[in-house]
């Protein structure tokens, strides 16, 4: 496709850095529609919560784009009189060192203000202290660069996930960090194990990391066995699910009447065919109507195909004797009489 751009009826025009467009593979749409507003600005500076709403984006998304550009070079970040990260274009990097010493007097005039990640104690376990913690891009700058473990976790966690880590997940693993007290190893290890099911997000991180942090599961060694104990569950709901036919995610309820047929001891082989006998009965797969075949065979002792199928076969054999000794009709019987029945043996009887 041939394409020409048309850029003198346009009018008024801005300029975009070259390392911008060297990163734009990199960038999400968030991130290039918060560029073209940082750029395409009258000001010299531009405070996140105006971006966010020019962009009509949430001002956490507005402080991860400025985060992502920054890194790279295209914008420089300042802080204004009230502690606040800015985003600025190179181009306008002169005119905010101009005004640096006039915001460093305003400042010194001003009363401190207390972060929220300082206003909360660590040590307290509420609900409060464990998930409404937030951080400014700068507090989490100024936290990398003093703690040299928590650098190393973020370029590795970034290694893992073959990308740059946003804001928000910053935020979530340094609340994981600091406020629930898990170790940069342990961290890493639980990025790793979200990572391999395909949920690197940080809200699976943080919610796998909070069940464990509940159940007691916050050192090294508890980590890596509860992580191996799940990815041996996992491979095992991954076999049930293919015997059974089942190609969508599976449901709380479904994992739990799963982990229930592994801890009764039923191998792949006998789930597969208590999900043939329902498909006979129901004409579907029904977990619930599953769950109940496997609790009686379960109960009666039949673990393993072969057992099952002695049992189905000795059921038929008893209900075959019944009706023979009471002489009751026998349906498969005459049906089996009926199949066989040759009409020259009836014609030689008659003429003789």
């Amino acid at each position: 496709m041939i394409y020409r751009l048309g850029i003198m009826p346009f009018g008024r025009v801005f300029t975009v850095p070259c390392a911008a467009v060297e990163y734009l593979k990199l960038a999400d749409a968030v991130y290039c529609k918060a560029l073209m507003a940082m750029l395409c600005t009258d000001v010299p500076v531009v405070d996140t919560e105006e971006l966010a709403k020019s962009c009509n984006i949430s001002v956490a998304d507005a402080e991860d784009a400025v985060m992502f550009w920054a890194d790279r070079g295209v914008i420089t970040i300042v802080a204004d009189g009230a502690g606040t990260s800015l985003p600025v274009t190179e181009q306008h990097a002169v005119q905010i060192e101009k005004s640096d010493a006039l915001q460093s007097e305003q400042t010194a005039q001003q009363p401190a203000r207390v972060c929220l990640t300082d206003a909360i104690d660590p040590m307290k376990k509420t609900a409060a202290a464990k998930s409404t913690i937030r951080y400014t891009p700068k507090d989490i700058a100024k936290k990398i660069e003093e703690d040299k473990e928590l650098k190393s976790l973020f370029n590795e966690v970034q290694k893992i996930f073959g990308r740059q880590i946003n804001g928000a997940e910053a935020t979530g693993f340094v609340n994981l960090y600091e406020y629930y007290g898990y170790s940069a190893p342990s961290l890493l290890m639980i990025a790793q194990f979200a990572h391999d099911l395909g949920k690197d997000k940080i809200a699976y991180i943080e919610s796998v990391a909070r069940d464990w942090y509940n159940r007691g599961i916050t050192d090294y060694t508890r980590i890596e066995e509860e992580i191996i104990r799940q990815t041996a569950l996992n491979t095992i709901h991954g076999k049930i699910k293919r015997v059974l036919g089942i190609d969508c995610e599976l449901t709380k309820r479904q994992k739990e009447y799963f982990d229930s047929w592994i801890e009764w001891g039923f191998k792949p082989d006998v789930i597969e065919l208590a999900g043939e006998r329902c498909r006979e009965n129901r004409n579907k797969v029904d977990i619930k109507y599953i769950n109940g075949i496997l609790n009686r065979w379960h109960n009666d002792g039949l673990m393993s195909t072969e057992s099952v199928y002695a049992s189905e076969q000795a059921y038929a054999d008893k209900k075959q004797n019944e009706a023979a000794s009471d002489g009751s009709f026998d349906a498969e019987s005459w049906e089996d009489m009926v199949m066989n029945f040759d009409p020259s043996v009836l014609s030689s009887e008659e003429g003789q």
